[in-house]
């Protein structure tokens, strides 16, 4: 297959814009290995929701919807959608909580 060169220049443009923006969105402050004791992390497949206090290095912090992806007695590595893909960072596991989801309505 053929790249089309017709589009490529307007294509590249966009693909420059959402990096740009992506950079542009702050930079998140994680906890560093040391801060995860002695318990070893423990992976969950399923995700459980949460709600999750992350710190940003140019703002305050910020409550985001996000999944638990690990978590020990201290730390709690949390994932979540944004603009330019999935980001994820470590937190102190009281900036967490489960999040429930709504329940059906009859």
């Amino acid at each position: 297959m053929t790249k089309n060169r017709r589009y490529e220049a307007h294509y590249d443009r966009l693909n420059d814009a959402k990096i740009a923006q992506a950079a542009a969105a702050g930079r998140l402050v994680t906890l560093p290995q040391q801060a995860y004791g002695p318990e070893p992390i423990r992976w969950s497949k399923e995700k459980p929701p949460v709600w999750a206090w992350v710190s940003w290095s140019d703002g305050p912090a910020t409550r985001i919807e996000a999944f638990a992806a690990g978590w020990n007695d201290r730390v709690v590595i949390v994932e979540w959608e944004a603009q330019g893909g999935r980001r994820d960072t470590v937190v102190w596991r009281n900036a967490v909580t489960r999040r429930m989801s709504p329940t059906p309505s009859r």
